[in-house]
């Protein structure tokens, strides 16, 4: 695993308290779901009563809050949170620990971080150009431990959600990172990039995508805004084994009992609109119409959330 760039105590972040959510807040939220829960359980009293408590506990914390309002969608903070963040805060909900620690779903996301890490650092040279899209809070660039002897390194940004720019920004000073950081606010799916980055990391825009064609799209994109011989770093989220019968995940590796509550939470409670799901073989077939070559899988654990890198070998 790659070294995180400083200790413990320096990874912490303040998040803005204008950002916070009430339960006040979220009240319709709520109430729209628990109107529904009503409706679709309403013969199975038991069960009811228990997606209702996990209801009323998610609205307790703010990662809860936070889920119930976008759907079970994180924002950059809350993706650095559940990767990383939440060592420095003091946890005291049983539900949040639960998603933090156990959930099958957030223990591959914070392995897929990892393994991106293990690639920047071994494909980042000196004078390298490295763009994350969307950045968040660009912890897969800044916690990076580069060798000293990697000189000249610049970061690149790119996000829709203009207020991460300024929690990247904390961070890098927080950490102390040297290399040039760059932001842009722009659309992924229209970048306006040609030839620029020598690496470009991507997680979290395939998986909101329902059309394939619009991924593709993406993946052309993100082709057309890397040198020749550049390098597309993704990630894919496999099919579970109830949405298709040949689901790649390793069952040995899942417990079976946090999968079923994390599908409670997040399909059953909040419908999640992050779960298009897409086979490895699908993902390195539009990676190759999108005009990569060289494709390489690398699994996490549960082989949930696989880590794809990708080359440009010619103008496309």
């Amino acid at each position: 695993m790659t070294t995180m760039r400083a200790g413990s105590e320096a990874l912490s972040l303040t998040h803005a308290s204008q950002n916070k959510l009430t339960k006040e807040q979220i009240t319709q939220e709520v109430e729209k779901i628990r109107v529904r829960l009503l409706s679709q359980f309403q013969s199975e009293p038991d069960k009811l009563d228990s997606l209702l408590k996990i209801l009323d506990d998610l609205s307790e914390f703010e990662l809860g809050r936070f889920l119930i309002k976008n759907k079970g969608a994180l924002s950059g903070y809350w993706t650095w949170y559940i990767i990383l963040g939440f060592n420095n805060s003091k946890v005291t909900s049983t539900l949040e620990k639960f998603i933090l620690e156990k959930s099958p779903v957030a223990l591959a996301t914070r392995e897929r971080f990892n393994i991106f890490q293990e690639l920047l650092a071994k494909h980042i040279k000196s004078n390298s150009t490295v763009c994350s899209v969307p950045c968040g809070m660009m912890a897969d660039l800044l916690t990076l431990n580069l060798s000293a002897q990697i000189q000249e390194v610049r970061f690149v940004g790119i996000d829709i959600d203009k207020a991460v720019f300024d929690l990247a920004k904390d961070l890098s000073k927080q950490l102390r990172v040297d290399h040039r950081c760059d932001f842009f606010y722009k659309d992924a799916w229209n970048l306006d990039f040609e030839n620029e980055f020598d690496i470009i990391t991507t997680n979290g825009l395939n998986i909101y995508e329902k059309e394939d064609s619009r991924v593709v799209a993406l993946y052309r994109g993100f082709y057309n805004a890397l040198k020749v011989n550049g390098k597309l770093i993704c990630s894919a989220l496999t099919c579970p084994p109830m949405e298709e019968k040949e689901s790649e995940y390793d069952l040995s590796q899942i417990d079976k009992a946090n999968s079923l509550a994390t599908a409670e939470i997040f399909r059953t409670i909040l419908e999640a609109t992050w779960a298009n799901f897409r086979s490895s073989e699908k993902t390195c077939s539009q990676l190759k119409e999108a005009g990569f070559e060289n494709i390489e899988i690398h699994w996490d654990t549960q082989k949930m959330f696989p880590t794809f890198i990708a080359e440009k070998r010619l103008s496309f």
